[in-house]
């Protein structure tokens, strides 16, 4: 495939975008890291530039191997200083090539080159590799059968930077800003078959927007049991995922700490249809969206062609719905992630009785338009995007709208114009402007929350002991659940032993049991806690089981209680299943305006 001309800034040019705007070093209150100090354990080597398969042969960056599928070029053993120029950079090459063991440094200030820089190439695995705060980790540009595995992308602009490229494989990767502002951290746009598995990304430099995952105009996305962000903020600009116009997704057992996914299907930057319908809601129908994947340890929910669907009182990260003329959500809490609700092409839609604590964008609106009131949106915020319905966010006097909790409610007057003085109603006097243009505004916003006769418990969920395998049954303790409103003898809880969310147990004031597993494996076992209302909330850990002659387990813990549903998360490993190191990234091209376009 062809380098793609159109919406591509000339590389000079976006570089310095890039340095004036994304590499720079974190804020002070973030601590502003040294520049990253290299192993000197492999040897040096300069800087590497290959140009087509003679050259290819002779550089002495290659250590064996003839260029075979059996019998590759490999290239190995270096410590390159990529501070001007890649570390690696080969082009039109087509024989296969294994770069492995590799580390790429900058000794620079300010980052100006890519680790490795690939473009019209064929046929090229790399593995173990080491990017220290390079420009990209990574960049492919125009290329064919490319793959990252088991590498590590720390503080550089990008992970990896994939553009106009096919069957591309990023897999078992780290990708992590380490302190440094990082944009992206894998970057997809104009390509096709690419898979995004496995890999454990956390861009967590607070105050900047970022991406652990972007993809634009791609076809053939698979994003395949990743682990993205990090627990400790919500970042306000960017979502964790955010994919515009992509075609044919597989998004799967994901589990995203404080991020969202965010989907759009209108035509990304740089398109002359930008912010038009390229593809239509139908983008929609080529998406498999499972109930498996997280946030903060609560289903991502997704509903596609559905009709007068009633989602009340869910158990829910974030729910998509697209073409579902007369959805209703309602009585569901979002809690410290990015996206609440994402909404497309759905007529009639009724988002109300819902609360959105810590959140990005609460709820997002494309096409159809959607009546959202008696909303809590607390730290959060709502948008909507080329609606050909303008959204209502606030019904009729004495009805109203939704509580924005973000200042103070002056409440001193009443009436449809709000002039009849001194008299309070409960409707802050003056509309909300959402936008701050006057396009969309509430015209009735709520003084105070939606008064809430019973609120959500807090789940809770320990284990016993420290060794585990299928001859010793594990002790699950959820005596730690509580309510605002009911003792905890009131309570009741069900167990889902394997993860598919079918019910194992009946409901019960029970709070431990004991279960052995059959067989070896990893398994999410969940527990719901009831209160008296019926309200709902969640808890889960993550539990390997060794092989029989295998006795130890160690228990790490990877999250922490949602203030939500009180999810938390713990990985309990066997000394056989040991995480891969992930991956690498980049951006050379100027990244896709961090708003709702």
């Amino acid at each position: 495939m062809g380098a793609r001309g159109r919406g591509v800034l000339p590389r000079g040019l976006a570089a310095f975008v890039l340095l004036s705007l994304l590499f720079v070093p974190a804020p002070a209150s973030a601590g502003s890291p040294p520049i990253p100090p290299h192993v000197m354990t492999l040897a040096a080597h300069a800087p590497v530039l290959i140009e087509g398969d003679a050259a290819l042969g002779t550089s002495d960056a290659v250590v064996s191997g003839s260029g075979t599928p059996q019998d590759p070029y490999v290239m190995e053993g270096w410590s390159i200083n990529a501070s001007t120029n890649p570390g690696i950079a080969i082009r039109n090459t087509t024989k296969s090539l294994l770069i492995r063991n590799l580390t790429l440094y900058r000794a620079a200030p300010i980052p100006l080159a890519d680790g490795i820089d690939l473009f019209q190439v064929r046929n090229v695995e790399m593995a173990n590799i080491t990017a220290l705060a390079t420009l990209a980790a990574v960049r492919v540009r125009s290329s064919y059968n490319i793959s990252v595995n088991g590498s590590s992308a720390l503080g550089d602009g990008a992970g990896l930077w994939v553009d106009g490229s096919t069957q591309v494989t990023v897999a078992g990767n780290e990708i992590r800003a380490n302190g440094y502002v990082m944009e992206v951290g894998v970057y997809v746009d104009g390509s096709d078959r690419v898979v995004i598995e496995r890999n454990r990304m956390a861009l967590d430099t607070s105050g900047f927007g970022h991406y652990e995952i972007q993809a634009h105009n791609t076809t053939n996305l698979a994003v395949l049991e990743n682990e993205i962000g990090t627990d400790s903020w919500v970042p306000h600009d960017g979502t964790g995922v955010w994919l515009v116009d992509v075609v044919n997704l597989t998004f799967r057992g994901n589990i995203l700490h404080s991020r969202s996914l965010s989907l759009s299907p209108f035509a990304g930057a740089g398109r002359s249809s930008e912010w038009t319908f390229y593809r239509s809601p139908a983008i929609f129908d080529t998406y498999v969206i499972t109930p498996d994947n997280t946030i903060n340890g609560v289903p991502v929910l997704f509903r596609n062609r559905c009709q007068d669907l009633d989602l009340d009182r869910v158990v829910a990260g974030e729910i998509i719905v697209s073409n579902c003329p007369g959805v209703r959500i309602s009585n569901t809490t979002f809690q410290s992630g990015q996206v609440g609700v994402l909404v497309v092409n759905s007529v009639g839609a009724v988002i109300t009785f819902n609360r959105f604590v810590d959140m990005d964008l609460g709820v997002i609106l494309f096409e159809g338009g959607a009546t959202v009131y008696h909303n809590d949106f607390v730290h959060s915020g709502t948008a909507a995007s080329m609606s050909v319905r303008a959204p209502v966010y606030s019904l009729d006097y004495p009805i109203g709208g939704n509580y924005w909790g973000d200042g103070p409610a002056v409440d001193q007057c009443s009436g449809i114009s709000q002039d009849v003085c001194p008299d309070p109603d409960g409707f802050v006097d003056k509309p909300n402007d959402l936008f701050g243009t006057g396009t969309w505004t509430d015209r009735f916003p709520l003084a105070r929350p939606i008064n809430r006769t019973n609120t959500w418990p807090t789940a809770d969920l320990r284990m016993g002991g420290t060794r585990w395998d299928v001859n010793t049954p594990v002790l699950f303790n959820a005596s730690g659940v509580s309510d605002r409103e009911d003792p905890r003898t009131n309570l009741q809880v069900r167990w889902d032993f394997d993860g598919d969310w079918r019910w194992d147990t009946n409901w019960s004031t029970n709070l431990t049991v004991a279960h052995r597993f059959a067989s070896p494996g990893v398994y999410m076992v969940r527990m719901m806690v009831r209160d008296s209302g019926g309200l709902l909330a969640t808890a889960s850990v993550l539990v390997v089981i060794p092989e029989p002659s295998d006795w130890r387990a160690w228990a790490l813990l990877l999250g922490v209680p949602s203030v939500i549903f009180g999810t938390m998360i713990v990985a309990f490993f066997a000394k056989r299943y040991r995480r891969t190191r992930p991956p690498s990234l980049d951006p050379m091209r100027f990244p896709p305006p961090k708003d709702l376009k």
